[in-house]
């Protein structure tokens, strides 16, 4: 279980900080309303480089072990996908939260590259990337650069990334984009 949270922590993290990665990812965040629906607005190109953030954990868990614990992990996340649960007490130390990924969602300056958990809130909280829910501030959903389009072949395709690397002259700063 906390081999798969933790891989699963750097996986998220990766897919917000790595341009490649960024650009199968927003898709689930160019919402900006924020419910169940939410969870499940993928980008299908993620599926293709997961894989490698579980890899490690190859040489220690058995395979059934893994899927019904990655499955688990993902059914978790459906819930927290919500504004109708505000705080959780306790809970709210230990767990991603409705209130945490609130913020993870969320296009105001405190909430960006923050809350990446799977389940446990620790590796935030660890890694520095934490923030609670502020409540003097309303939080705003969405990309903060959205992209003018609802075509959901346009925003699975990574066309941002594509449109900046012919749009510049230098090869190998087209390379540092990805």
């Amino acid at each position: 279980f906390f081999g798969i949270d933790f891989s699963y922590y750097w996986l998220h993290r990766m897919s917000h900080e790595v341009n490649l990665f960024w650009a199968t990812h927003q898709t689930h965040h160019s919402a900006e309303n924020f419910n169940f629906s939410v969870a499940l607005r993928q980008g299908f190109l993620q599926h293709y480089f997961s894989w490698i953030f579980y890899l490690p954990l190859a040489l220690f868990v058995p395979p059934q072990i893994f899927i019904i614990h990655l499955q688990m992990n993902l059914l978790f996340q459906f819930w927290v996908h919500t504004e109708i649960i505000s705080k959780l007490g306790p809970l709210e130390f230990i767990l991603n939260t409705p209130s945490h990924h609130r913020v993870h969602h969320g296009r105001n300056p405190y909430c960006i590259d923050k809350n990446y958990a799977g389940v446990l809130i620790i590796w935030d909280r660890l890694f520095g990337t934490f923030a609670a829910e502020r409540k003097d501030e309303e939080i705003a959903y969405g990309l903060v650069y959205s992209f003018a389009s609802f075509d959901p072949l346009k925003t699975q395709v990574m066309s941002t990334i594509i449109s900046t690397c012919l749009n510049n002259t230098f090869t190998s700063f087209s390379l540092v984009i990805i």
